[in-house]
């Protein structure tokens, strides 16, 4: 009698947890996706930006085409400031010109929709699912790893894997676990780390808004940030960025009702957007709106045994980079790749526990150091468009539109070192970028950054100079 298939228990059927279950069953891993919510796709405001790397990996997937159909691609930006300044940046067509994918706006509800009818097995995909308990077993005659369910049931697996986003039960659960283990103190750092200064209105407004399908509009104040993106099929997607009051805990952060949203963006009803248009008009014709706190945090305790958290529930950011949802697909491929390569090893046999754990401790030594860059590009970028201090203002307002091109090839550096599935073809291209920015590729890549941090030092300091003078 064969011994019965690996099996994972995904956490959360999220864009991170769709995306892993098409790359498990890729390697003829089992899973299951429990999904606490009563639907899969719910509608809830949103958008989604999909970028060159984690397109890629979708693209292995066999899931690119639904994006591609779904979105116009962004051609260029138009960023205005708040003494009138403005200009517009390329910066998107050159991305799609070196990588192949442009960047890419759509419904955070159509990718999911796309993402689980791909799937060749739904009853895999369980909803109304709230997972309250996980237990890890040592009795070799009980399963692995089982998990409880609010309405009683329980699921047995091998490995599980939270995918269930910024309030992650699973998290709770590894936190619960660690304390139990006697690392009390290190629980108590990680849930500290946890932070938001920031909060967001998100929404999606359809019909005819006289704006062009493809081009960015940004508007940048003092503590606050308007994006809004026209689509295709007169849909806009747009969203409004704010400071907060203070630098909240997680645990206390504020929540806020639609009343908060509809009386943010209000405030900006007369801001132009070109075209005569003005965000006013965009508003009169939403669909949906949510308005949310931008949760930080990039989490040092990833797993423990063999549970482990991916996506947002380790590294949440703010959208202002749109590396979220991609950040967290590359975790998808770096988990999948690892655990393809025990499995290929131990020739389909079930690793150990000890085996997995050691897994997933390396799965986290060796995709830590990527993440934490693009966080720390995120939190950067974050408070340059809310103009957060002096040398952010200087940056945003006098450095990037007249040096961007110079630091190009930082962003494009970031994208051209993203993670792939290795067991998978990557997509016939001949877009030269994902050679030519590769960091370990460039021979000079060090001596780049040092002559590009030095031209920034000179520029700050020059209009630093000029400015005090006026």
């Amino acid at each position: 009698m064969s011994e019965p298939r690996f099996k994972v228990i995904i956490v959360g059927g999220s864009v991170t947890g769709l995306t892993l279950a098409h790359s498990l069953h890729k390697i003829g891993v089992d899973f299951t996706i429990l999904e606490k919510r009563a639907s899969i796709a719910p509608q809830e405001g949103a958008s989604v930006g999909i970028l060159p790397n984690g397109a890629r990996v979708l693209d292995q997937l066999g899931l690119y085409g639904a994006v591609e159909q779904a979105t116009a691609p962004l051609g260029a930006t138009n960023i205005h400031f708040p003494d009138d300044f403005h200009f517009c940046s390329f910066y998107p067509k050159s991305m799609q010109k070196n990588f192949g994918y442009p960047v890419a706006f759509l419904e955070r509800r159509k990718l999911l929709e796309a993402l689980y009818n791909a799937l060749p097995d739904k009853s895999k995909v369980l909803v109304s699912k709230e997972v309250t308990e996980i237990k890890q077993n040592d009795d070799s005659d009980l399963a692995a790893v089982r998990v409880w369910t609010t309405d009683g049931d329980v699921y047995e697996g091998d490995l599980v894997v939270g995918a269930d986003g910024v309030h992650s039960r699973t998290r709770s659960e590894i936190w619960r676990m660690a304390s139990a283990s006697r690392q009390d103190e290190e629980v108590r750092k990680e849930k500290d780390r946890m932070s938001a200064e920031y909060a967001c209105v998100f929404g999606i407004s359809r019909g005819s808004s006289g704006l062009k399908a493809g081009e960015q509009i940004m508007r940048i104040y003092n503590g606050q940030t308007l994006v809004v993106i026209p689509s295709k099929d007169d849909v806009v997607f747009w969203f409004l960025s704010r400071k907060l009051d203070r630098k909240y805990k997680y645990s206390e952060a504020p929540r806020f009702t639609l009343d908060d949203a509809a009386a943010a963006c209000l405030e900006f009803a007369d801001a132009p957007l070109g075209n005569d248009v003005r965000f006013g008009d965009i508003w009169k014709i939403r669909q949906t709106f949510n308005m949310v706190v931008l949760e930080e945090n990039l989490l040092q305790t990833w797993s423990f045994g063999r549970v482990v958290c991916i996506g947002d529930s380790i590294h949440k950011m703010t959208v202002n980079l749109g590396q979220g949802a991609n950040c967290a697909v590359e975790d998808v491929a770096v988990l999948t790749n690892l655990l393809n390569e025990c499995l290929v090893n131990t020739k389909n046999a079930k690793p150990s526990g000890h085996e997995l754990d050691a897994l997933l401790r390396r799965f986290k030594r060796i995709h830590l150091p990527r993440v934490t860059h693009i966080y720390n590009t995120s939190y950067l970028i974050a408070r340059v468009h809310a103009r957060d201090g002096f040398t952010r203002k200087l940056i945003g307002r006098y450095i990037m539109p007249y040096f961007g091109n110079l630091f190009e090839s930082r962003p494009f550096n970031m994208i051209a070192d993203a993670a792939a599935l290795d067991f998978l073809p990557l997509p016939q291209s001949s877009f030269p970028g994902w050679e030519k920015y590769k960091s370990k590729a460039n021979k000079t890549g060090s001596q780049t950054v040092v002559l590009q941090s030095m031209l920034l030092c000179i520029a700050l300091a020059a209009v630093s100079v000029w400015w005090r003078r006026i």
